[in-house]
């Protein structure tokens, strides 16, 4: 009896930090990072040469936008910028902007 108690206190601690985590935007940014570096290596073409820089929230789109930077644009310089936009702010599992191709 005693040691249920004991892991069910423990799973409820978790759990609340885990929701503080998650509604603080600290573990909603990593994954919008992690999505977008998912992206980048496996839909565009010299994706692996970028590393992302650092991850922001804007209000006005619902979105996170993560900054890369290190690849070459389409007419082949390096050391070019590009953002990826990752809807939404609290799943953040979808991209659906690429600066390099807003169309």
């Amino acid at each position: 009896m005693e040691k249920s108690k004991i892991i069910s206190a423990v799973l409820g601690v978790l759990c609340i930090v885990f929701l503080i985590l998650w509604f603080s935007d600290f573990l909603p940014k990593q994954v919008a990072i992690s999505t977008a570096e998912r992206y980048m290596e496996n839909e565009v073409l010299y994706g692996e040469q970028y590393h992302a820089e650092y991850a922001e929230y804007s209000p006005a789109h619902d979105s996170y936008f993560v900054f890369f930077s290190g690849g070459p644009n389409p007419s082949g310089k390096i050391g070019t910028t590009r953002h990826i936009g990752v809807y939404y702010r609290y799943f953040p599992f979808a991209v659906w902007y690429d600066s390099m191709y807003p169309g």
